[in-house]
């Protein structure tokens, strides 16, 4: 398998958290994308949890400004708020 640099990794993670997709990553990095999926295939390592990483803090980002708009009274910021809340009950069951 193909090892990453930890530059490069970081590179991917915050590439991660701007939501490119997993192609222009790929092309970032000078990778096929056939060769980075391989990179990213094992859930148990490094590359794969950064890229997941990025990606979940940029979304964690995201979900806290509407809640934090939904608490300042937006009334679509409390809609979107409230369907994060069902869809998160519904997974915990």
């Amino acid at each position: 398998m193909i090892e990453l640099t930890k530059e490069l990794l970081a590179e991917m993670e915050t590439m991660a958290s701007l939501m490119f997709t997993k192609k222009e990553i790929a092309f970032f990095l000078e990778l096929s994308a056939s060769d980075f999926r391989e990179i990213l295939d094992d859930g148990a390592d490094e590359p794969y949890k950064l890229f997941m990483r990025g990606r979940l803090k940029q979304e964690a980002n995201v979900r806290k400004s509407i809640f934090d708009l939904a608490s300042n009274g937006s009334s679509p910021a409390q809609a979107f708020a409230f369907r994060l809340i069902e869809n998160a009950k519904l997974d915990d069951l």
